[in-house]
């Protein structure tokens, strides 16, 4: 006859079974399979209004990616929108105007990336993504893309003190992922229409819950398709014919080997700088990884300095000086005579 303690023993185990991802757990992982992404990401929409591709800023091979994504027609007729992390939404009529091909002042244009809700990263290129889609809208009569900018619509001008620019940050409408969030719902989904959504991938994690555009729109019974951009692990070294996939490549992640590893093997040397709930596996959090090559062939851009005597320069120092007026004094040593 059982012991008590084997009975126990046998109760969690059955237990454990019976609960959501019981099986999971005791399902041996499959080996993930590369599939051609372009074609992957176009099906993808066929089943999801939003797919989000989330990368690390800077990668280079990531970004030729995106650029080379948004030129292909087939994504073009599958979607109606797309979506950036970058530039102040007080100019989405500029960028509309824009991206249909219209003459718009370099200089107005400009403004849109250097109003940026994070004075550190302001720049006076205008988004890469934003020049793709004027390219291809002017091979297109109809069905053209739309690009929305997707940060708050801060008024620098009207932000003078550091409690100033507390109390605006502070507005829960005015948080970043809450904001983009909010975009989706109104300007795509509301829409009844499809996007592409370019962020940086901390913004699509699942877990933990209701605190990333991912969340906040599954929430609301949103059907999307997450995709990871691998930057920072070897998959190889997870599964071993990783090697000799074409690159690029996208797997699906339940279930397999790469969907079972956990997101610390797929942040590297950040994963220290994460919240703890974020390291669960991959599966978890996001349905596919874009696999870019290996470790050694990928390189990030840090973006130029500006020069010192730029006039806007100035302004980009007050700005960062208003949160943290040593940051200001960083950006000061950084800029090229």
């Amino acid at each position: 006859m059982a012991s008590a303690q084997s009975l126990a023993r046998i109760c969690m185990l059955v237990l454990l079974v019976g609960l959501p991802g019981g099986p999971e757990q005791t399902t041996p992982a499959s080996p993930a399979m590369p599939l051609d992404p372009i074609p992957a990401i176009v099906d993808a929409f066929s089943r999801h209004s939003l797919v989000c591709l989330g990368d690390a800023h800077g990668n280079r091979l990531g970004d030729a990616f995106q650029l080379k994504l948004i030129e292909d027609p087939r994504l073009a007729d599958s979607l109606e929108n797309i979506v950036i992390e970058s530039g102040n939404s007080r100019y989405q009529d500029r960028v509309d105007r824009f991206v249909n091909g219209e003459s718009v002042d370099q200089q107005a244009m400009e403004q849109v990336w250097i109003d940026t809700t994070q004075p550190q990263m302001a720049s006076r290129q205008i988004s890469k993504v934003v020049l793709a889609a004027r390219r291809l809208n002017s091979t297109r009569v109809r069905r053209r893309i739309r690009v929305l900018v997707g940060e708050p619509p801060i008024p620098w001008d009207d932000l003078k003190t550091g409690d100033q620019l507390r109390a605006w940050e502070e507005q829960p409408q005015f948080d970043r992922d809450a904001f983009g969030a909010d975009l989706i719902r109104r300007e795509v989904l509301g829409k009844k229409q499809r996007a592409l959504v370019l962020y940086g991938a901390g913004h699509f994690f699942r877990r933990p819950h209701s605190q990333s555009i991912v969340t906040l729109l599954e929430a609301n019974e949103a059907r999307v398709f997450s995709i990871w951009t691998n930057a920072a692990a070897e998959l190889s070294g997870l599964q071993p014919d990783v090697a000799g996939w074409p690159k690029p490549s996208l797997a699906l992640l339940r279930g397999t080997v790469l969907g079972r590893t956990g997101m610390s093997i797929y942040l590297g040397q950040n994963s220290g700088d994460v919240s703890p709930e974020w390291l669960v596996p991959i599966e978890e959090q996001f349905d596919a990884v874009l696999y870019l090559g290996p470790q050694s062939t990928i390189a990030f851009d840090r973006g130029a300095p500006w020069s010192c005597a730029d006039p806007a320069f100035g302004e980009i120092l007050r700005r960062i000086a208003l949160g943290r007026p040593s940051g200001a004094d960083r950006a000061k040593q950084r800029c090229t005579p």
